[in-house]
């Protein structure tokens, strides 16, 4: 039997952290995939006093294609199969900034960033046993619609890029549904609720998002309460399988994002903007 192995994008804190935490022993092998090594062997070590699973801490920064690429290509050369992908990775820019690749922030490392993560390991998930990928999407979807030119926009709304951005991953999620489900794979979105991490609090950005979070922590969730959606897609696959759910509870998608045109077009456009010619 081949190794039972999770790989998870943003575990370093907030969500990811927790996630990592609480799904430990349902795993031998554990892959953390950061941009801060550092951070990855803390929190390895962390995991490793809890339980026995093996860790392994991959370099991988979203926000860069050539990173991605060399994290894919490690875990291709280290591991047969990953069973459970975990795309957890968010961040939040108050500020209009551009990934190394020239896309608008949000929308260049929490959609691109995974959907081309998820391109390079889909063979491996394939090859597993469970062949499942959970995408941590979020309610901001119904922020706003998506439409052409979708990486590089000359105005910058942080509220709408971030809508934006998680609407694309949950296009992503109903993609790969729709593509490889008859193959077995199994694919949910999650929205975790309003969590309290450091999504936003960028060193340009970092007092007015202080601001922003001593006013609103009172209504925020736990990092483990929100993780809590991610835990239970993962562990009841075929439940939630090709759904959007939240706290275990199925999720009507509303509005634009059931919009099957814009989807199939977005997803055309991250394809030539990548060069592939599949998800």
């Amino acid at each position: 039997m081949s190794e039972n192995i999770m790989a998870i994008t943003g575990p370093t804190s907030g969500i990811g952290r927790a996630t990592a935490l609480e799904l430990a022993d349902q795993f031998d092998r554990i892959v953390l995939l950061v941009r801060n090594l550092n951070k990855g062997e803390v929190l390895k070590q962390e995991i490793k006093t809890k339980s026995p699973v093996q860790i392994d801490v991959i370099h991988c920064d979203l926000s860069e294609l050539s990173s991605i690429e060399a994290a894919a290509n490690k875990m291709k050369e280290k591991y047969d199969s990953i069973d459970s992908l975990i795309l957890n990775a968010g961040v939040v820019s108050l500020t209009k900034q551009e990934t190394k690749d020239g896309f608008e922030m949000m929308m260049g490392t929490n959609y691109i960033g995974h959907f081309y993560l998820t391109h390079l390991l889909l063979p491996l998930v394939l090859d597993s046993e469970a062949k499942q990928i959970v995408v941590v999407s979020s309610n901001g979807y119904k922020f706003a619609p998506l439409k052409a030119p979708y990486f590089k926009r000359r105005k910058f709304n942080p509220v709408t890029n971030y809508g934006q951005s998680k609407l694309g991953t949950l296009y992503l999620m109903q993609a790969l549904y729709d593509s490889y489900h008859e193959e077995g794979l199994k694919t949910t979105a999650v929205h975790p609720g309003a969590v309290s991490t450091n999504l936003g609090k960028t060193p340009k950005n970092e007092r007015f998002g202080n601001l922003v979070y001593k006013v609103l922590t009172p209504f925020f969730l736990t990092a483990e309460e929100g993780s809590f959606s991610t835990v239970m897609a993962v562990k009841f696959p075929e439940k939630y399988n090709g759904k959007y759910m939240h706290n275990g509870k199925i999720l009507k998608v509303q509005k634009h994002g059931n919009d099957i045109d814009a989807r199939t077009s977005l997803m055309t456009a991250t394809l030539d903007v990548l060069n592939l010619t599949h998800l």
